[in-house]
């Protein structure tokens, strides 16, 4: 049995993809494709998703004999040596650079990877059985960094000279990476080594925890990337209801007699401007909804965009007490700067984006946000870096 580590962080040996077929190989996020999009990336024999992906059915063997058939053709890379791989991204005027490295899951049970979200057991344990049956983890978990000075000093310090492997993905983002091995490596790790906070992926780590803990591997881990908590971008998930027997006039008198409801043209003076403002649809009309000073809770928690759309809109004007389960709301995320946040319900309401500090005190109190509260860019798409599960 290997001996117990504390270290958080630690170089891993894996695969990256080749810059040539790293478009092929590299799958985005689903929800972030088109359909188009979606039908190549999941036509494409070199997709790991298509073909170790979660939904693929994929055996240990099979697994292994299509990394090894990517290895014969150059499709992928190996690490050779344990590496930290320093990973930036860019789309169009957003750029964020961070490293990837394997991530002690002894470290995130014991608390020193915060969450901010709950996790469904159902998925969880999905997710598991898929890991037991593939050995392989291609879908690397995003972190971000609390306070750490010098971090982000250190990682840019890396970002520069030829990437070992470069490629833009059907989405449009540009991928670049580099393998840093040896005491450039362990330095990084150390350089970060400290809280980490989930801002995608808590499943795909429950899920990992559970694996190892089924199969009592110690000092198991994952690839996870990691990132300063100014190298992300949030944007907010519209809160969307469906109700042909909604009373949209009365709803909109009645936000209008209790808080400040400005009616606007459709356009980019309805996307909020600041903290406690929402953009607003009711019917066929457009509105900057917001809250008054004296309605906003002293509690941090509870004065959230997202706890006051519900405790003061969805649930006491339109009747959506329970926002996970009533089938009259969809959460649609605002990935771009379209105005219709979604052309086909009868209203919606788009809160101003949270901030990551506003996630991290959430994690630190242990509490969990509201349903869909934020949407973290960057994320890490699939494919991105490969590790065996067993390769510990």
């Amino acid at each position: 049995m290997m001996e117990a580590v504390t270290d958080l962080l630690r170089p891993f040996v894996g695969y990256i993809p080749a810059s040539k077929f790293g478009r092929r190989i590299v799958g985005p996020p689903s929800a972030t494709l088109t359909n188009e999009q979606r039908e190549t990336t999941m036509g494409d024999p070199l997709s790991f998703r298509k073909s170790a992906g979660r939904n693929a059915a994929c055996s240990a063997d099979e697994a292994k004999k299509w990394i090894s058939e990517r290895l014969k053709h150059g499709e992928l890379l190996p690490t050779d040596r344990a590496a930290v791989v320093v990973y930036r991204q860019e789309a169009g005027d957003f750029v964020a650079q961070g490293i990837i490295a394997d991530l002690s899951l002894d470290g995130y049970q014991s608390g020193r990877v915060k969450r901010h979200e709950k996790t469904i057991a159902k998925t969880q344990q999905k997710m598991a059985e898929y890991m037991r049956a593939t050995r392989v983890y291609g879908n690397p978990p995003v972190t971000a960094i609390g306070p750490k000075p010098g971090a982000e000093g250190a990682i840019a310090g890396l970002v520069g000279g030829t990437p070992d492997s470069t490629f833009t993905t059907v989405d449009g983002i540009r991928h670049q990476m580099w393998m840093v091995v040896g005491d450039a490596a362990d330095g990084l790790c150390r350089q970060v080594d400290t809280d980490l906070y989930i801002t995608d992926g808590h499943h795909r780590l429950a899920a990992a925890a559970l694996a190892a803990s089924i199969e009592d591997r110690p000092d198991a881990r994952i690839p996870v990337g990691v990132f300063s908590a100014s190298e992300f971008r949030l944007r907010s998930f519209a809160r969307c209801i469906s109700d042909p027997e909604l009373d949209l006039p009365a709803a909109t008198t009645r936000l209008q007699n209790e808080f400040e409801l400005e009616e606007v043209g459709f356009g980019e003076a309805l996307l909020p401007r600041t903290r406690f403002e929402f953009g607003a649809k009711i019917g066929r009309r457009y509105f900057r909804l917001r809250i008054p000073q004296d309605r906003v809770p002293d509690d941090h928690y509870s004065s959230l965009n997202t706890n006051l759309i519900q405790a003061l809109v969805l649930g006491p004007v339109f009747g959506i007490t329970h926002p996970r389960l009533d089938k009259r709301l969809r959460f649609v995320a605002h990935l771009d700067d379209s105005y219709e946040a979604c052309p086909d319900a009868d209203a919606w309401f788009l809160p101003f984006p949270l901030e990551v500090s506003d996630v991290m005190a959430v994690a630190n109190s242990d509490r969990t946000m509201p349903a869909k509260s934020t949407w973290f860019t960057p994320k890490l798409p699939s494919g991105l870096v490969i590790r065996a599960l067993d390769q510990e």
